[in-house]
């Protein structure tokens, strides 16, 4: 809900990243989340700064950013050939009902059933999807990933974009080179994985704060690592980017980056 929230006041103007549009996260916000929003966008109106509205710029702006590099990594896999796109810990992401690049690709949302539930009950609310969305439930504790992906229809022979964003920090480092190996067992020669990871843990008070949400940061990962372990289950490097690259390609104007600084992409090839 928080992820969604930065993405809606991205897509109200307050980023810096101008042309960032998300008409999807604003139908996933509580009510809460559209009463902070219509506040926001109230100041954006009067032309007016303030410090909720500056705040709030700074977490649009990573939001903005993060999603912005992630997209140019799928629309290239698409372009590549890419026919499936597969989302890992999906929660309210929006990408099958507004890129237009997923038009006809199968999208597997893969996440836990409450989750999910949430979100088939906000998604009635957009226009139908521009791909062909699979919901994926799963129980981490039962279940495994490739039983439940093949099951779902996933076809292990023919190419996949992989979008893993927002969660491995939250997972040990066991849990990610499993999952990884996972994935690639799933990859065909051609696949794409794209992964969001932090190099360092945040702050202590950030922390404490996801600890007490339920989301404790559980690992952090170098370059060299990550490439490690993807070298490791058969995937090859092509970019790693952090947030002043991605100020670089797609922001104009001062961004505030040491909220941002921890969070890295990792685009790697099967």
């Amino acid at each position: 809900m928080m992820v969604a929230y930065m993405r809606a006041v991205a897509d109200a103007g307050a980023s810096h990243v101008r042309d960032f549009r998300d008409p999807t996260a604003r139908v996933f916000l509580s009510e809460k989340g559209l009463e902070r929003l219509t506040k926001i966008e109230a100041q954006l109106n009067s032309g007016r700064e303030t410090m909720r509205l500056g705040f709030a710029r700074v977490a649009a702006d990573m939001m903005a950013l993060r999603t912005s590099a992630i997209d140019s990594a799928v629309r290239d896999a698409v372009a590549r050939g890419t026919t499936q796109v597969v989302i890992l810990g999906a929660g309210l992401d929006g990408r099958a009902w507004r890129m237009t690049e997923l038009a006809g690709v199968r999208v597997f949302e893969v996440d836990h059933p409450a989750t999910q539930g949430l979100k088939r009950l906000r998604v009635g609310a957009l226009p139908p999807s521009l791909a062909d969305v699979t919901f994926v439930p799963i129980d981490f504790e039962h279940e495994s990933l490739d039983t439940v992906l093949a099951r779902a229809g996933h076809d292990a022979t023919r190419p996949t974009c992989w979008i893993w964003e927002g969660v491995v920090m939250y997972l040990t480092p066991d849990v990610v080179r499993a999952t990884l190996a996972n994935i690639a067992g799933r990859s065909a020669k051609g696949s794409t994985l794209i992964v969001n990871y932090h190099t360092t843990m945040r702050g202590a008070l950030i922390r404490l704060v996801l600890r007490l949400m339920g989301e404790p940061v559980r690992s952090k990962w170098t370059p060299d690592e990550i490439g490690e372990a993807l070298s490791a289950v058969g995937f090859s490097v092509l970019e790693h980017s952090g947030v002043e690259e991605w100020a670089k390609r797609y922001a104009t104007g001062k961004v505030d980056m040491r909220a941002g600084r921890v969070m890295w992409i990792v685009v790697a090839e099967r």
